[in-house]
């Protein structure tokens, strides 16, 4: 028809539609935002109230408003926040002092997401980076609590996410049975190995790690100068050990970043332009079981 716009594309190549192993979708807006910036499929990184299994099936319904997602539901953090709205079977861990730390409290959240249907589970081993206010090298799990999420999710066929960043937080996550580690600035050697002995994989999220850099707060980023070169050193060294990388932004809060774009840091990083293409198609597919 008159007046589309065509792209002369002789002698070039068309991808597929890419994979982002780590997004936050919150709303429908969200979700069609990103297919149009190129992620066809995706991995939820959890939802304050389930929006990702609701997304899941929008998918499904119409594939042009919303990626093929792998839903994590709600976060297994020791602080629910708003999030003890989101199903009325969490009710009962708002009398807990010390918040979801037990080995019940943090397997009730678990099949309380297996209940409502959740893919795949989301825990943390440190603080936020993205909060000026936390220290994302302290850790808030042990290797111990995070070995009964790990275990709660793996009855029912389940991998877990984790959220990380120091080395010892990278290292107890890793060895207490997690399917992939997210973020992971401060991985160390030992544990890259042990990622490569396990099949564990890596989504190093290098466009949220870049964004802090760009951040108008001053300590978030001084932290984005200090981790987004460190963490390239990581996915370097990770790639060379052979431990499996998958791509994932981390969008959140309204802004869908382009996954595109963590191909472009993950070529930044070492990684030949083929082999950061398939971060965001065949590797992180296979981590999403969609060989």
């Amino acid at each position: 028809p008159g007046g589309v716009p065509v792209l002369r594309a002789h002698g070039q190549w068309i991808l597929p539609g890419l994979v982002d192993a780590h997004i936050h979708l919150n709303t429908a807006a969200e979700a069609r935002d990103a297919v149009l910036k190129g992620a066809t499929s995706a991995r939820s990184g959890s939802t304050t109230f389930y929006q990702d299994i609701a997304v899941r099936e929008l998918a499904r319904q119409a594939p042009e408003q919303a990626p093929r997602l792998r839903a994590a539901g709600v976060f297994v953090t020791p602080d629910l926040g708003d999030t003890i709205l989101a199903d009325p079977d969490l009710a009962p861990l708002a009398r807990l002092r010390h918040g979801v730390r037990s080995a019940e409290a943090l397997r009730r959240v678990v099949e309380v997401n297996l209940a409502r249907g959740a893919d795949t589970i989301k825990t943390r081993v440190n603080e936020r980076a993205g909060l000026p206010e936390q220290d994302p090298l302290v850790q808030v799990y042990d290797h111990e609590q995070l070995s009964t999420i790990v275990a709660a999710a793996r009855r029912r066929g389940k991998g877990v996410l984790c959220h990380s960043y120091s080395e010892k937080g990278c290292h107890d996550a890793v060895t207490a049975g997690i399917r992939s580690l997210e973020h992971g600035a401060f991985v160390g050697e030992r544990t890259l190995h042990e990622m490569r002995r396990r099949g564990t994989y890596f989504t190093p999220t290098l466009t949220a790690i870049a964004g802090l850099a760009e951040s108008s707060d001053p300590v978030l980023a001084e932290r984005g100068r200090t981790y987004l070169p460190v963490l390239k050193r990581a996915v370097l060294a990770a790639h060379e050990l052979g431990v499996p990388l998958a791509a994932g932004t981390d969008s959140s809060g309204g802004t869908v970043d382009p996954i595109g774009r963590e191909v472009e840091l993950m070529h930044a990083a070492g990684l030949s332009a083929l082999d950061a293409i398939r971060t965001a198609t065949t590797g992180a597919a296979q981590l999403l079981g969609l060989d």
